[in-house]
């Protein structure tokens, strides 16, 4: 299986378990490799700096003995979060030699994504609820060894300071992480490009630039929503569900359900699926609509998923429920979850959203954590004032959140 830049996957899809091994192999003479385990995107303890001058980390987790790297994750310290391979070269961009990690039965050939830089990010490896992950990340880096411990917040020894290299400003991993995904889109998704920066701005306007969450999108099937399928409307929904997912989750990736009666997961959006995601779900309309067993779902999921980011849930609807005392129960109960439920009403003929307004103000909770808002069919909202509208009243609730011990 051949890996590409961006892509993410979890450890058992390449048949690979806690323990395994990662080799790197470089026609480029006097290419360094290490491993950096981090703390949400910090070296906060140097002795997780696995290279030549220090082989193996403190639990033994981590060993190197040059271009091998042997993993034991079930070892790792709780604190380690994620685990960042690297290349690095002191005098020659890695570019100049070919550069393949293999792992397991995959393999990455990192060397079409470098250009003139000296130092690379090859593999990330990083925990999802129980699950260990990994990305091929494929980023260049400007400086040698030195500048990526800087980078990573870590204090620059004397015997790794190589090459003096001069000082740069603090990078953000999550920024990083957002250009892989922004480059991936430019080159097979370029018409998410442009709605990805307006997501963003839409973001930085509620100071989230920075913020991480799953994303979770949740669409009405009930057979008075046929219109809205038919038209397009739900397939570019989707769209703008993954443009806020590709700046806010590591992975980039939406998971999506669908209810009517039934609640139905349907697996995930993400930028290698998007065209025609919506027509591929061949969806089988249903003649009610039920919030609470899809919201059951979710909290399900979720909670399975772990507590290490929040989820943003954007529920899509043209009615209200059939059950009002059972989702008033769940989102009371929910207020007590690290989850964030932004409803959507699709505002047709005399629809009644009475219910959701109710929802939206309901008493009772921990935290306030929904909000909801109203178009009219057809959908004309322009990008900018539909993603400001989806990710409003996202800050308060974060802010109140970590002040009530949710987050």
């Amino acid at each position: 299986m051949n890996l590409s830049a961006g892509q993410r996957l979890p450890l058992a899809e390449l048949g690979v378990s806690e323990r395994f091994v990662v080799t790197v192999n470089s026609s480029l003479a006097g290419t360094d490799y290490s491993a950096f385990g981090l703390q949400d995107g910090r070296l906060a303890d140097d002795r997780y700096m696995v290279f030549y001058n220090q082989p193996e980390s403190p639990d033994g987790a981590v060993r190197t003995s040059g271009t091998r790297f042997d993993f034991d994750l079930s070892r790792l310290a709780s604190s380690i979060t994620e685990i960042v391979l690297t290349a690095t070269h002191d005098d020659t961009p890695l570019s100049r030699g070919s550069l393949i990690v293999n792992l397991g039965e995959a393999s990455f050939d990192v060397t079409g994504a470098l250009h003139a830089e000296k130092a690379a990010m090859l593999l990330r490896f990083y925990r999802r609820g129980e699950q260990w992950r990994v990305e091929a990340v494929g980023q260049g880096f400007d400086g040698g060894l030195a500048a990526l411990v800087k980078h990573f917040g870590g204090e620059v020894a004397q015997d790794v300071q190589d090459v003096p290299t001069p000082p740069s400003p603090p990078v953000s991993l999550v920024k990083e992480r957002q250009k892989v995904l922004l480059d991936k889109a430019a080159r097979e998704q370029p018409q998410l490009v442009s709605l990805i920066k307006t997501a963003q701005v839409s973001l930085e306007k509620r100071g989230l630039a920075d913020a991480r969450y799953r994303v979770k999108l949740v669409l009405d099937i009930s057979a008075s929503m046929m219109n809205e399928y038919a038209s397009g409307a739900v397939q570019a929904l989707a769209e703008r569900a993954l443009a806020l997912a590709a700046r806010l989750d590591d992975d980039g990736e939406v998971d999506v359900y669908l209810f009517g009666i039934q609640a139905h997961r349907k697996g995930k959006l993400s930028l290698d699926n998007t065209r025609g995601f919506v027509q591929a779900l061949r969806v089988q309309f249903e003649g009610g609509t039920h919030y609470g067993p899809v919201m059951t779902l979710v909290r399900d999921d979720a909670r399975a998923e772990g507590r290490d980011l929040p989820t943003l849930v954007l529920f899509i609807t043209d009615g209200g429920t059939s059950n009002p005392a059972s989702v008033i129960k769940q989102m009371r109960d929910a207020a007590n979850e690290p989850i964030f439920w932004k409803f959507m009403g699709i505002e047709q003929g005399y629809v009644n959203f009475d219910f959701l307004e109710k929802l939206d103000d309901l008493t009772g909770r921990r935290v306030d954590n929904a909000d909801f808002f109203k178009v009219k069919a057809p959908i004309r909202l322009p990008d900018a004032e539909l993603f400001d509208l989806l990710v409003n009243e996202l800050d308060s609730w974060q802010r109140d959140a970590r002040r009530a011990g949710v987050l």
